[in-house]
């Protein structure tokens, strides 16, 4: 039991630390671009185009995280993996009051 929640903790780390590198990079880039757009036009269009870059970055960042980390978009929303959860605690309920019976 202590291994899978060890092993747990080590994929939810490394989705962690995947996330935030992935926003990093993509504030920089949004940065990089809306510096860019400033010498080209206003402050004010500049900052809007940061901004409409840097937002979609959270977004963007944690279905690039989802994709590294499973490789598919399958169970984004974790439905799957949450019903194989219940599942085996069901089945290991079962089996513990099945020897206390028997």
């Amino acid at each position: 039991m202590r291994a899978r929640a060890t092993n747990y903790l080590e994929v939810a780390m490394k989705a962690l630390i995947l996330y935030v590198v992935f926003v990093v990079i993509g504030a920089l880039i949004a940065t990089g671009i809306g510096y860019m757009s400033r010498s080209n036009s206003s402050s004010a269009a500049s900052l809007v185009v940061f901004l409409a870059l840097f937002f979609p970055n959270f977004v963007v960042s944690w279905i690039a995280v989802i994709l590294v980390m499973d490789g598919t978009l399958r169970d984004a929303q974790g439905r799957q993996s949450q019903l194989d959860i219940e599942r085996s605690g069901q089945r290991a309920m079962n089996e513990a009051d099945a020897r206390r019976r028997g």
